[in-house]
């Protein structure tokens, strides 16, 4: 008789994150395209603002043209005029379940190892100010997930205010990682 229980263990809530010391950290290569399904969406729906000219909105999430990566998908706010520090505003189900942390309304600089922070937190200035994509591939590291092989699509959004930039990321799991 087959099982329906996982042996990957539970996500840890974000206040349990920060207490317990645990923080993540990344092995990425920059890639030039999206291989995976939910990043090529994701691109796909970005680009379509760009056509008309606009940035996708906060205040317009759910979209009905992201429905099938939603629970992938996650939104970061930068917490200073000038994103020393981003906080995950949103971090969907699917991420939670994969990564095995939830970390909504963390900063990166508690989610993340320093010098991943410091990195991150200048990728995530790029998108959102010089309305630049990245799209990297790898593994975490630090929290039992070194085993899945990942795409992270990051894209320029505006957030809740209608005027502050912010991220909108996804993160797709991958069988293998890109070459370069």
């Amino acid at each position: 008789m087959s099982s329906l229980a996982s042996d990957i263990p539970a996500a840890h809530e974000a206040k349990g994150v920060v207490e317990g010391g645990q923080q993540i950290r990344t092995q990425l290569i920059i890639c030039d395209t999206a291989t995976s399904d939910g990043g090529q969406t994701l691109l796909s729906y970005y680009k379509s603002h760009q056509a008309r000219g606009v940035l996708p909105q906060r205040t317009d999430m759910p979209s009905r043209e992201l429905l099938g990566i939603m629970p992938d998908l996650f939104m970061l706010e930068p917490v200073d005029a000038v994103g020393s520090d981003w906080r995950f505003r949103l971090v969907g189900q699917g991420l939670v379940e994969h990564v095995g942390v939830d970390a909504t309304g963390l900063c990166i600089s508690q989610a993340y190892e320093a010098a991943d922070a410091e990195r991150n937190a200048g990728d995530y200035r790029d998108v959102a100010m010089n309305g630049n994509t990245r799209i990297t591939r790898g593994t975490f590291h630090g929290i039992d997930r070194e085993f899945l092989q990942m795409e992270i699509v990051h894209v320029p959004m505006i957030g809740a205010d209608g005027e502050t930039p912010w991220v909108l990321g996804g993160l797709f799991i991958q069988p293998a990682p890109c070459s370069t």
